[in-house]
């Protein structure tokens, strides 16, 4: 960097520049005969100018505003010479130049231009020789086009400016019209008096200004009032096109000329007076509004509590009964302990325990009913049986009725989209973002979004203790531990006054009592008279309406297909084995109601390996199963026992001489005979507690001091009232109060 000597500020008197002048080219000043300037020296290396002004009076001093024009004239002139000449001896400013740009230039005006138009005219001359000029914080830079790229990249406080001279139009009305396209960093400065516009900001910005400018600086727009319009909610094209017929019914057809520019996304509105302009943009602002109002555009609605999977399947049915996604399932898709656990449903009907006893053979099978004995085992049931529960709802398939018969839609009937119909309202669910995706227009939306946000509320819990125990059935209980504890072989209230309805619904037995002191009292109770295997004892915690899974087991191999090929000699034998589950399995979906019932559907299995049994001619094991499956219902806390599933095993051994303890008659004299029986039932104990959301109880409780000031005067009854899980769980709390 090599500061311009002061002595090279002095220049000898202007005369005018003929053919054979050899050298630097020489700027002059009309009315100046004294300021002539003259190129400093240039080296090699980027040479760099203070930019002090020196003392008025001294020759090449600054020149200042309104000072008068400047004519240049360059022949064939090194390109650094003639940024030397206009930066640093007629404009004074500081200045760096970058080895690479290396050309000539020619230019030669034929008229005098202001001194605001310098800097546009050198940079069209950089621009001739590859390079650019760029200023930053007051200094400007001159380095390769290719460079510029980067030097804009890294340069703070960057800026550059354009200066546009008008034909046809107005300055001060173009600039009022520029001002709502202009982006953040740029600028429009009107200049009346030249009737020029200047652009600052960076090269992009200004780029956009430019061809905004050029647009409009048209003969068609002289003497003409104009207005620009962003489309709203359409392309520039059909928007322009709705505008245009709107005005053309108003009466201004031709009069007011509507031009889409597509590229902007925006409509220029041309007319002949102002009044006519404020006339259209009456229009356009009542079109506005109906094009937002009608518009289909896409909504994005992230979930916090509920997947976007079962959201949008039920928004699906509420809005597009006809379009509507089949969706996994909930219990494929939650953290189940042991997923993919199928239980036998026993089918009948009547009461819950039955009892059922079959001899002959060793080994257990289970049965339904009360069936007799065969010669391969034992038979087992539930007496009469359980009622079987709902089937559980495949994926919903798209709705038969027409969108316009749905009650749900109302006036959006007509708009639900049905067999895919792209036009129509859409709604999808993105799973990986957990995400609902809404294409509606305004009313469409606001009626999605409502219930959108009523159906993602924060999910209540329940905690479920569950007790799977064996009972050795004996004397005392003969008849089952149904009957056991209805006839007082337990200390505790079996059935009250508040379970007498459930009662009726679901004909086994609820034990009385909040907590977990259900399940400890039937066993211990049952332990003071016999003996009690307790086979798994799991505590739960599930989201309500989802289903918790339970496998305590072995996968048991069997042999399911033996296939060998007959076209081929000593082929091989190919076998084909499957995994059986066996041991204790669970399945528990609790739904809880908005009056603190909780509703269980329940699934139990235990299964095992069934010893000395196997099936002839099939090396594989016989499973030996006993499930039970039901819907009931009970409140918060209390404890629900299944049971009735009766096993009965018969073993009979013959022990002795051989061929003598055989013999008819005399067989006892030299054997044992060994008769064996066991009895033994399946008890399930389930007791659900329900977590009520810390967040919603937070809330009524804030609610509660801001509109009641004298809150502790409120009965402590309302310390008992349930969450009901709904949207709004000060609802019942108002009722209470009665402040509906």
């Amino acid at each position: 960097m090599h500061p311009t000597p002061a002595a090279a500020q002095r220049h000898p008197p202007a005369r005018p520049r003929t053919r054979r002048d050899i050298g630097p080219p020489t700027a002059t000043i009309p009315g100046r005969a004294d300021a002539v300037i003259a190129t400093p020296p240039v080296t090699g290396a980027i040479t760099a100018s203070p930019g002090q002004a020196p003392p008025a009076s001294a020759p090449g001093a600054p020149l200042p505003a309104g000072s008068g024009d400047v004519s240049l004239d360059f022949a064939d002139t090194d390109i650094r010479a003639v940024v030397a000449q206009i930066l640093g001896n007629m404009l004074h400013v500081t200045y760096t130049i970058d080895p690479a740009v290396q050309g000539k230039a020619t230019l030669r005006t034929a008229h005098d231009i202001p001194a605001s138009a310098l800097i546009p005219t050198l940079q069209t001359l950089l621009a001739q020789n590859h390079a650019a000029l760029i200023r930053s914080n007051g200094l400007y830079q001159v380095v390769p086009a290719d460079k510029a790229a980067a030097a804009l990249a890294t340069a703070p406080g960057l800026d550059g400016s354009s200066v546009v001279t008008l034909t046809h139009v107005s300055a001060a009305h173009l600039a009022a019209v520029l001002q709502p396209y202009v982006g953040k960093g740029g600028k429009v400065i009107a200049e009346p008096d030249r009737n020029a516009l200047i652009v600052e900001g960076d090269p992009q910005v200004r780029a956009t200004l430019l061809a905004l400018i050029r647009a409009f600086d048209v003969d068609a727009l002289a003497g003409q009032s104009y207005a620009l319009y962003p489309a709203t909610g359409a392309n520039a094209r059909d928007f322009a096109t709705a505008l245009t017929q709107a005005l053309h019914a108003g009466k201004a057809d031709g009069v007011v000329k509507v031009v889409p520019l597509v590229r902007i996304g925006a409509v220029l509105v041309i007319a002949p007076s102002g009044a006519a302009i404020r006339a259209a943009d009456r229009v356009y602002r009542t079109l506005a509004r109906q094009e937002a109002a009608t518009h289909r555009a896409w909504h994005v609605y992230y979930l916090r509590n509920s997947r976007a999977g079962d959201v949008a399947e039920v928004l699906q049915e509420a809005f597009t009964p006809n379009d509507v996604t089949a969706q996994p399932s909930a219990s494929d898709t939650t953290g189940n302990t042991a997923p993919g656990v199928s239980a036998q449903t026993l089918m009948g009907s009547g009461g819950l325990v039955g009892n059922a006893a079959g001899t002959s053979g060793t080994g257990t099978t289970a049965g339904l009913g009360a069936a007799p004995g065969t010669s391969s085992g034992t038979a087992s049931g539930l007496g009469a049986g359980l009622a079987s529960p709902a089937a559980s709802p495949a994926a919903s398939p798209a709705s038969s009725h027409a969108a316009a018969s749905n009650p749900l839609l109302g006036p959006l009937g007509g708009s639900a989209g049905g067999g895919g119909d792209s036009s129509g309202l859409r709604i999808i669910a993105d799973p990986r973002q957990n995400a609902i995706l809404v294409r509606a227009d305004a009313s469409e939306n606001a009626s999605v979004e409502a219930m959108l946000r009523k159906l993602d509320i924060e999910p209540l819990e329940v905690e479920i203790d569950a007790t799977i125990a064996e009972v050795d059935l004996n004397g005392a209980l003969k008849y089952g531990t149904q009957f056991f504890f209805k006839s007082g072989g337990i200390n505790a209230v079996l059935s009250t006054g508040a379970t007498a309805a459930l009662n009726q619904s679901f004909p086994g037995f609820v034990l009385a009592g909040h907590g977990s002191d259900g399940a400890p009292l039937a066993i211990s109770a049952l332990q003071s008279v016999t003996q009690v295997q307790v086979l798994s004892s799991p505590q739960l915690l599930v989201q309500n309406g989802r289903t918790a899974n339970l496998l305590v087991g072995n996968l048991v191999p069997y042999l399911s297909q033996t296939s060998q090929s007959t076209l081929t000699t000593g082929a091989p034998v190919i076998n084909s084995v499957n995994y059986q589950e066996t041991g204790v399995i669970l399945q528990i979906t609790p739904h809880i109601s908005s009056d603190g019932l909780v509703a269980l559907t329940v699934s139990q299995q235990v299964s095992n390996v069934a010893p000395s049994v196997t099936t002839q001619g099939l090396n594989s094991p016989t499973f030996s199963e006993r499930a039970v499956s039901s819907s009931v219902v009970v409140h918060d806390g209390q404890t629900i026992g299944l049971a009735g599933l009766i096993t009965d095993n018969v073993q009979r051994g013959n022990s002795g001489l051989p061929f003598l303890k055989d013999v008819p008659l005399l067989g006892p004299l030299f054997g044992t005979q060994d008769n064996s029986r066991a009895r033994q039932e399946l008890l399930v104990l389930i007791t659900p507690h329900v977590v009520h959301d810390a967040t919603d109880a937070a809330a009524l409780t804030s609610d509660l001091e801001q509109a009641l000031p004298n809150a502790a005067n409120v009965p402590a009854e309302l310390n008992g009232l349930p969450m009901d899980g709904s949207a709004d769980p000060q609802a019942a709390l108002r009722r209470h109060l009665g402040l509906h």
